[in-house]
């Protein structure tokens, strides 16, 4: 077995779809197909149920699909340690999610170079983080609460609040039922951990928006705040004191005062010192700004 036909089957499942998998990998889709027939004549079993639908795994798919996650691991960490012995400074693949503040990136550059690393930085949103961190893409990732699995080692960075963030001549918010009937808006509809939020706001308030905007970024988000387009729920550490004078801030109370950030990351990693590793990222959510409003 060839691990570009590993790679191939396992984006396929992943997926569903041959052409969704041909192009995340790049590749015309009959290259696709091709690496998984090969895969299924050299190993004489029938690896996915073609569906007009879609394709699922077989049983015994199901039974390679975890292998192959595994030797596609293990490949990657042969490939990161040997460009580690030849250039002596250890690449660190960390991805984060959007809502946190600017300087926790710094920090870990910082951090990192004081340590002799190099700390290499995505950004994006939970669920697609979670999904590059199971692909082997990133070697830890920072993501909002409770959409770990079994398999995932993970530790609590930071708690905090959530809050309303509103225009700044917005009357203040008493009850969260009054926002029945507002635009709310969002940085992003595939955020998980937002549309989580958003969903147990609107529960709790017995709230039916307007509508919900997609923003796309924080910085189009508070723009839009500040010049009175909707409303939004955001992690109070996320608001900067140039944002602070321009919006008006709306603290809520039980459950949106227990916002989750936590480390996902590989236990199994060669080249990393996991207590090292951890201990930095200690250190850096233990900064006092992610406990104020405004940085």
């Amino acid at each position: 077995m060839k691990l570009d036909e590993l790679l191939a089957f396992v984006t396929v499942v992943d997926t569903g779809n041959i052409t969704q998998a041909a192009e995340r990998l790049n590749r015309v889709q009959s290259s696709i197909s091709h690496r998984i027939r090969s895969l299924e004549e050299k190993l004489d079993v029938t690896l996915l149920d073609r569906k007009i639908e879609g394709c699922l795994p077989t049983t015994q798919g199901k039974i390679l699909y975890e292998y192959a996650l595994k030797m596609l691991n293990l490949a990657n960490d042969c490939k990161n340690n040997i460009s580690y012995s030849k250039d002596g400074q250890l690449t660190i693949r960390i991805g984060i999610i959007e809502c946190l503040p600017p300087y926790i990136i710094t920090a870990l550059i910082d951090f990192g170079e004081e340590l002799g690393w190099n700390i290499d930085i995505s950004i994006g949103n939970t669920i697609s983080l979670l999904n590059a961190f199971d692909k082997n893409e990133f070697d830890a990732v920072i993501v909002g609460a409770g959409f770990s699995n079994k398999r995932h080692t993970c530790f609590t960075l930071l708690s905090s609040e959530l809050v309303i963030v509103t225009e700044k001549n917005h009357l203040p918010i008493t009850n969260i039922s009054s926002l029945d009937g507002e635009v709310f808006l969002l940085s992003s509809k595939k955020c998980a951990t937002s549309t989580r939020n958003f969903s147990v706001l609107f529960n709790e308030g017995n709230i039916t928006p307007k509508r919900v905007i997609e923003c796309g970024s924080y910085p189009v988000l508070f723009s839009n705040i500040a010049t009175g387009k909707g409303v939004s729920l955001v992690l109070r550490c996320s608001i900067s004191n140039e944002i602070k004078n321009k919006i008006k801030i709306h603290q809520l109370a039980r459950e949106f005062n227990d916002f989750k950030i936590e480390l996902i990351y590989r236990v199994d990693c060669p080249y990393l010192d996991t207590d090292k590793f951890i201990d930095m990222m200690i250190s850096i959510f233990q900064d006092p700004r992610l406990h104020d409003i405004g940085y």
